[in-house]
């Protein structure tokens, strides 16, 4: 029996901004996404997929006759033939794509794969890189370094996210704090965040990831908009809790700007910062509908359930997860 683990993320700085060459720091959050792998030798792989509930089976010719579909559908992208959210026909293609390649023309092992999350899916907690990340690490027939996986895990996401950032891969696989540069990344020392400081989920985006990137490229390529979200990022590291905290709603303010702020969300933040907190979303956010995914907040002395949070949304302390994404016989 084999299982893995990864870690989510929450991005403290620089979202969007990252995919336009700026500076954004992320976190690992000690909420996890757990495989299990009970083999047998029936040379199929079976599991119940974590999206849908659909029960999914695979031999190694299936897997490998699917993975080559989606490259295609991949390049299809590229050249303008399809929209970014069509290349994946349903969300378990992601997964069925990172176990081809994970597998590296090794043997494909028989068993049952089951699944066990405590991460919002969709929700810019980096709920897609941390599938990604343990079943990489669960199938990948050699150990490999967490650089190494890194760069896996954002090959396979290229077919969610399009021209997407090396930020959620690079945290998932690396665990604690990491700052993205490009294909660039510096482990960080522990953020010290402090007891103030939760993640709010607000619900699923209507919206994909690629969609919200691609939007916001189309409109802001050119724009001195990023030279403002780099003057966030240099200044984060060296930054007091208050000085984070206007920072923190600097990056609000822009993100806003760049139109992937819904209403609702709007007014979240807006009641936050009357208590006297600071907010944003922490992800890609959405372009339409209400909900943005996941919020990064501060909350000097308040109980989050002042906030009388209407339902989907709920919320949790932030806590730092040193390690990444890894795998363990049982």
């Amino acid at each position: 029996m084999r299982a893995a683990s990864a870690p989510g993320k929450i991005i403290l700085t620089g979202e969007h901004a990252v995919v336009h060459g700026v500076p954004a720091t992320a976190m690992a959050v000690k909420r996890h996404i757990r495989a299990l792998l009970l083999e047998d030798d029936s040379g199929v792989l079976r599991w119940k997929d974590p999206f849908s509930g659909q029960l999914i089976s695979y031999t190694q010719v299936q897997l490998q006759q699917r993975s080559e579909l989606l490259a295609l559908r991949y390049a299809s992208w590229q050249q303008g033939h399809l929209a970014i959210n069509a290349i994946l026909p349903t969300p378990a293609d992601l997964l069925v794509y990172s176990v081809a390649q994970a597998l590296q023309g090794t043997e494909l092992p028989g068993g049952d794969l089951t699944w066990r999350s405590d991460l919002p899916i969709g929700a810019g907690m980096g709920s897609s890189a941390a599938f990604i990340a343990s079943l990489i690490r669960l199938f990948s027939p050699k150990v490999l370094s967490a650089e190494a996986l890194m760069h896996q895990v954002h090959f396979c996401e290229r077919l969610q996210h399009g021209k997407g950032s090396y930020i959620d891969a690079a945290t998932v696989s690396f665990g604690g704090c990491v700052e993205v540069q490009g294909k660039n990344l510096t482990p960080l020392a522990s953020q010290v965040l402090g007891d103030d400081w939760y993640w709010i989920y607000t619900g699923s985006p209507l919206s994909s990831t690629g969609e919200c990137v691609d939007r916001v490229r189309q409109q802001f390529s050119h724009s001195e908009i990023w030279q403002a979200f780099a003057a966030i990022a240099h200044q984060w590291q060296a930054a007091t809790v208050t000085q984070r905290s206007a920072l923190v709603r600097e990056n609000h303010r822009l993100l806003c700007l760049l139109g992937v702020v819904p209403r609702a969300v709007q007014a979240l933040i807006q009641q936050i910062e009357r208590l006297g907190g600071a907010a944003k979303i922490s992800g890609a956010g959405s372009i339409r509908g209400e909900a943005a995914g996941l919020v990064l907040a501060w909350l000097p002395e308040i109980d989050p359930s002042a906030l009388n949070l209407p339902e989907p949304m709920y919320w949790g302390a932030l806590e730092e997860e040193p390690q990444g994404a890894v795998s363990f016989r049982l």
